[in-house]
């Protein structure tokens, strides 16, 4: 191919740019749309004018609503046709609307169309739905009841509401509209002039910015206010817009000025700068948009079928110069039909008669690459790609260059641009040459062109990524284009979008199988990608008024999913429950459903004699329990029916019957069972005990139920149990007396140990009266005491008691305790000899200097007792850093060699002959 075509293709990429005023934008189809506005016309118009519908465009790509007032000869009696465009084929939806005059359309970020009207209410509508049963009404509050305007606003909580109310005495605010918060924001000054224009400059303290005459005034829900007079200007501000990401405002005079400034500089001299100014006052700009937030865009419209776009600079602070202003005149974009714009981040969509357009602003990364001039890294890569491409020698000294250049990684930074611009680019043709053109450069990155033989491969995993993610989701992005998708998203809109919101989206135009092969290709987990897909896909069936057979439905669902590992059939089946397909909710409640689910669908179904079966089958005596005493709390139960349902039962475990009936029949039902054999009166008897821990009982009965429960084990000579129970009993009177006597303790509810221990760290007195009366042994009660006394820190008293008397269970607890407690030092005091030597078991030595981290001590008297277990612990305590692991290990080879020795019995012989003769 010959130079002459290389310089042809390469000029292709740029030729959608326009270039005025120092701006380079360009401006792109994106779909088609209908019109439908011959269809409404204003029949008191003598020329039969159409009538001006609203138009809103959901936020990245979505839906468009053209709202039309339907003409009527009665003024009380308002209806609206929503004509809802830019969906898959057939590509348009119709709603009617008659819940009072509309003053603002706009869209949710879920895609939700919302309508506010002048009664104080808004009204969220879902355009998907085959129904209009999820459409929600709400009222801002009792205070406010006529909205002269409104606004919405995006944040990550979800989109918020602002209303200015008609009598100009406050703002009302909703942070999110679906769990709405009403918040009223006060102006807080006399007003000279009614307000003529207001938007929102900050979303997170919902900071609001008004006008009246020639003043900006903030209010907000903070205390902070500032002022702004524009000087020199007399004629009224009737537009206030503030940029996508919150940072600048345009203003829009009367006259046609349009004037732009930051947010945080309102207050300050000189915070607006004029932009743009009419040279005549018979055309003049009518309303402005941002694009983005570095561009605005003005109407002005000279007839009924010629309108101007004029593109404004918003990026830097310079005022208009006359140059300036001529380019803005006289280089417009043009339209022989009415228009509407909508802000994006990254550009503005621009809605005219038949055409769908994006504009936008041309980032920097597109602009770095294909700029004739650019010297950047990017467009070097991708001029010696287009030289290599048409074999042209020059590719090669331009990757020279790159690899050579003084600048590090010079190569790697230009196939990051590369990609970058082509993420930027719109033309999929174009798109194919950047990635290539960085495809060819992620080839080099390992090479050394001078030397080749010393090449030696660096991380490139990080280009790869990036290179395989952006060609992956440019893939989807041009695809989401199609007119059996409709999503004309760019990669941007789609980064700040995200997949799930994107899968969400899809589900709501029911593009099932279209989200399938999304999550497929985004790699996406099950349990967020194709399992939530089909559960999706089969509330839509449920839902659709078309399928009237449930036993179809249910069949159509479980064969497509019952093979599908994962599916959450719950939740299908509660949303069969909730569109009333009872029949699909039962067909379906076998299918992967936890016995839980099922049972708790059974009662909610009204069978409950099902639920019980499955409850009291699978052994679950908590979920047998719930059951019952769900059936028992129903209003449409019997008490009496209730009762003799129970005693039908034979299955049914004692203690669940025992909680689900009433006393009076409790009772009778005991005196029966005494009356049977002694298996009966055992059953009983455990009853007792299991209604003293399960009902809220006084003492006395508590203490009742226990004696009770203690004769009936002797009946049934179970003395080992009833001694047991008429202890319990014993100690709940003692508990009773104590609190009583001391006031301050709670020992209700404690076992006889944390009764002690309690007793032992405030009374220790009453502790010792209390053992004795129970009979406890030493030991059991030393371990209460040590525990007792490391809790409350009393280690001066544990110290004392361990010096009364020889322990019963040894000094080694003091010491573990201690050490729990963190206490090495008073751990070490046990180990005393000067005071425990006669106390200390030598056989436990070592382990107790181990667990002090005394090694030293600890090693020799291992090796004194010629014990490996302890060596072994030792060496399993210590750090295996510490110099003595060598010594220890030194001592437990000698010790295994010695266990190996046949004369080892001998040498003991010798051994205790020579300690007799001594």
């Amino acid at each position: 191919m010959s130079e002459l075509d290389m310089n042809e293709q390469m000029t292709y990429a740029t030729a959608t740019w326009r270039v005025f005023d120092e701006i380079t934008y360009k401006k792109m189809e994106t779909s088609n749309i209908t019109d439908y506005s011959a269809q409404f016309r204003d029949t008191r118009s003598s020329t039969g004018d159409t009538i001006k519908p609203f138009v809103a465009m959901a936020p990245c790509g979505g839906p468009i609503a053209f709202v039309y007032k339907r003409p009527s000869l009665n003024t009380n009696d308002v209806k609206y046709t929503i004509i809802i465009q830019n969906l898959p084929k057939p590509g348009t939806k119709l709603k009617e609307f008659d819940r009072g005059v509309i003053i603002l359309v706009d869209w949710t970020i879920n895609e939700d169309l919302l309508l506010v009207t002048e009664d104080g209410k808004y009204h969220i509508i879902n355009i998907f739905h085959y129904n209009t049963n999820n459409d929600v009404s709400k009222q801002l509050g009792e205070s406010v009841s006529t909205i002269s305007s409104a606004c919405t606003f995006k944040t990550t909580q979800g989109t918020g509401l602002v209303v200015f109310t008609k009598n100009q005495e406050s703002f009302t605010t909703v942070k999110n509209v679906y769990s709405p918060i009403i918040q009223t924001i006060s102006l807080g000054a006399d007003l000279r002039s009614p307000i003529s224009a207001w938007c929102v400059i900050d979303h997170a303290d919902l900071t609001i910015a008004y006008a009246y005459d020639n003043v900006i005034t903030t209010c907000g829900a903070t205390s902070r206010r500032d002022q702004q007079t524009i000087p020199g200007i007399t004629d009224t501000i009737i537009k206030l817009v503030s940029s996508s990401n919150y940072k600048s405002i345009a203003v829009l005079r009367d006259n046609g000025e349009v004037f732009i400034g930051l947010k945080e500089n309102i207050g300050y001299p000189q915070s607006f700068v004029l932009k743009y100014a009419n040279s005549t006052d018979k055309v003049k700009i009518t309303d402005i948009a941002w694009s983005a937030s570095d561009t605005v865009i003005g109407i002005r419209s000279s007839s009924k079928t010629w309108f101007d776009l004029l593109i404004i600079n918003g990026k830097h602070s310079q005022p208009m110069s006359e140059k300036s202003r001529q380019a803005i005149t006289d280089d417009t974009l043009c339209y022989t039909s009415p228009v509407w714009l909508s802000t994006e981040i990254d550009g503005i969509r621009i809605i005219s008669g038949r055409t769908l357009d994006f504009f936008q602003r041309l980032p920097n990364e597109l602009y770095s690459v294909f700029h004739l001039m650019s010297d950047s890294p990017g467009a070097k890569l991708y001029s010696a790609y287009m030289n290599y491409k048409y074999q042209n020698q020059m590719a090669e000294m331009l990757l020279s260059q790159l690899k050579s250049s003084r600048t590090t990684n010079s190569l790697e930074e230009a196939v990051k641009q590369c990609i970058s611009a082509a993420s930027n680019e719109h033309d999929p043709s174009i798109q194919k040459i950047l990635l290539k053109a960085a495809l060819f450069g992620r080839s080099f990155l390992c090479v050394n062109l001078n030397n080749p033989k010393t090449s030696v491969r660096p991380t490139v995993s990080v280009i790869n990524d990036l290179c395989t993610n952006t060609i992956r989701n440019l893939h989807l992005v041009n695809n989401l284009q199609h007119i059996n998708i409709s999503i004309p998203i760019t990669y941007r809109q789609f980064e700040l979008l995200g997949t799930r919101i994107l899968i969400d989206r899809l589900l709501r135009r029911n593009l099932h199988d279209f989200a399938t092969r999304v999550t497929k290709l985004l790699r996406m987990p099950p349990e967020e990608g194709e399992n939530r897909i089909l559960v999706q896909w089969a509330v839509q069936e449920l839902n659709n008024p078309a399928n009237t057979n449930e036993e179809i439905i249910a069949e159509t669902i479980k064969k497509r999913l019952a093979d599908v590992p994962g599916i959450p059939f719950i939740d299908i089946v509660k949303a069969a429950n909730q569109a009333k397909k009872y029949i699909v909710a039962e067909r379906l409640l076998d299918v992967k459903v936890s016995l839980s689910d099922q049972i708790d669908m059974l009662l909610m179904l009204n069978k409950r004699q099902e639920a019980l079966q499955k409850a009291l089958a699978c052994g679950d005596t908590d979920l047998a329990l719930f059951v019952l005493m769900r059936i028992k709390s129903s209003g449409d139960v019997n008490l009496t029916d209730f009762n003799l349902q129970l005693a039908k039962l034979k299955t049914l475990p004692l203690n669940l019957l025992l909680q689900c009936l009433e006393e009076r029949d409790r009772n009778n039902l005991h005196n029966e069972l005494r009356k049977q054999t002694s298996s009966e009166r055992e059953r009983v008897a455990y009853s007792h005990i299991v209604q003293r821990f399960t009902t809220a009982l006084t003492t006395s009965d508590q203490k009742s139920e226990l004696i009770s429960a203690a004769k009936l084990f002797h009946e049934v000579k179970n003395d080992s149990v009833a001694q047991l129970t008429e202890e319990e009993a014993r100690l709940i009177s003692k508990q009773d007396e104590l609190e009583k006597k001391l006031f301050t303790v709670q020992l209700k509810g404690l076992s006889l140990v944390d009764t002690l221990e309690t007793l032992i760290i405030q009374y220790e007195k009453d502790a010792d009266i209390l053992r004795k009366e129970f009979n406890m042994n030493d030991k059991r009660y030393w371990w209460i005491k040590i525990q007792a006394y490391a809790k409350k820190n009393a280690w001066v008293q544990l110290l004392e008691f361990g010096k009364k008397q020889t322990s019963p269970i040894g000094y080694e607890p003091f010491i573990d305790v201690c050490i729990r407690y963190k206490r090495f030092d008073e751990a070490r005091r046990f180990l005393d000899r000067s005071i425990y030597s006669l106390k200390l078991d030598e056989k436990r030595l070592p382990f107790m200097y181990a667990k002090i981290q005394m090694f030293d001590e600890a090693i020799d008297s291992a090796i004194k007792l010629k014990s490996l277990d302890a060596l072994n612990f030792i060496e399993s305590t210590i750090q295996p850093n510490d110099p003595n692991v060598p010594r220890i290990q030194q001592a437990i080879e000698k010790l295994q060699d010695y266990g190996d020795n046949p004369l080892k019995q001998v040498f003991g012989f010798l051994y205790r002959g020579n300690r007799a003769d001594e």
